[in-house]
């Protein structure tokens, strides 16, 4: 992709409206040091020294699409509780719209907790419900992504399993996306598949193509054939399969498939990528790309979300210079963590 083109798909980000629906989450996250092993049990002691918060699962997809210039609303379900309220606040800071969250006293926010210690990971304990949520809570979900989807030029599934989107949710919410001609961008689980046949675009990755198709991806011989399988099951317009270090490939229905490989970067942390990779796919879409075309900026915001320590979002400057990165421009050196946490 040239740079003039690059600059003026990045400039449509703004303003583009994505409506994000799916399992929102505060991530936690207690930084310490170590510096002896607990007398009572072989395991590290962890001075903590900050707490910080950051909006994780599809409130950090909505996050991203923010940090990249567009405008993001968040349909999802929280807890009626300390930590629901905390992620109101962190979307609010962060420039999300979340009028559309719903509060439920019979399930607690999804919280996971990161306990690191000189930047590095060195435990996680996750609080959650997994349960599908109830018919109530379905009708109020379902009556407020009615109402952000009159301004919405795109919806996002964010699936992370944890009961928020049922197959009667994701079936109501597409129809009224198809019936506005809102185009619907989807990362699913591959439990939750099926749910969404018919999308415009499908990202999962490695480990999740390879439940749904049976094949291993371990190299790329398989890649046409597992392309194959994952079109004839979703039934999509476009999929994408994110291979780590080894990049991206795009499939579209009859036509060859694209291999987009990784920058060369020093890989830090790759936890959200998958988040940043569909936000920015989904923002170029609805800015006038092609599939290619969002896939590459798709491809950029991935590489750009491993030089970041924490789930943490993307923005356009960055993308812009993995861009100049890849073109020989710039270096491949890891960012240390920055003030997104």
């Amino acid at each position: 992709m040239v740079q003039d083109r690059l600059r003026a798909l990045l400039d449509g980000f703004e303003g583009k409206r994505v409506l994000v629906v799916g399992d929102c989450m505060l991530d936690e996250y207690l930084w310490g040091h170590v510096n002896r092993i607990s007398p009572e049990a072989p395991v590290q002691v962890v001075e903590q020294v900050e707490t910080t918060y950051a909006a994780g699962g599809a409130s950090n997809v909505a996050v991203n699409l923010v940090a990249m210039d567009g405008v993001a609303s968040i349909v999802a379900v929280i807890g009626q509780d300390e930590m629901g309220a905390r992620l109101r606040l962190e979307l609010e800071r962060q420039g999300v719209r979340h009028e559309g969250l719903v509060a439920d006293p019979d399930r607690p926010t999804t919280v996971k907790t990161r306990i690191l210690a000189h930047n590095q990971q060195v435990l996680r304990v996750d609080r959650e419900s997994r349960s599908p949520i109830s018919g109530a809570v379905e009708e109020r979900l379902v009556e407020r992504a009615g109402t952000e989807l009159r301004e919405a030029d795109g919806v996002l599934f964010s699936d992370y399993s944890k009961g928020v989107l049922t197959e009667s949710v994701v079936a109501r919410i597409s129809a009224m996306a198809r019936k506005a001609g809102v185009p619907v961008f989807v990362n699913p689980k591959p439990s939750t598949l099926r749910y969404y046949d018919g999308a415009n675009l499908v990202s999962l990755n490695q480990s999740e193509t390879e439940s749904v198709t049976g094949l291993s991806l371990s190299d790329m011989n398989a890649v046409d054939e597992a392309g194959d399988r994952l079109m004839r099951v979703c039934a999509a317009e476009a999929a994408v399969i994110t291979l780590g270090g080894r990049g991206l490939v795009l499939f579209q229905a009859g036509k060859p498939w694209r291999h987009l490989p990784v920058v060369p970067l020093e890989v830090y942390d790759s936890c959200g990528c998958g988040d940043s990779t569909i936000a920015a796919a989904a923002l170029a879409r609805t800015a006038g790309a092609d599939w290619v075309e969002a896939a590459t900026l798709a491809n950029l915001a991935g590489n750009a979300k491993v030089r970041k320590l924490g789930v943490v979002p993307v923005r356009r400057k960055e993308i812009e210079s993995v861009w100049s990165i890849s073109n020989g421009n710039g270096n491949g050196r890891r960012e240390p963590r920055g003030t997104d946490l």
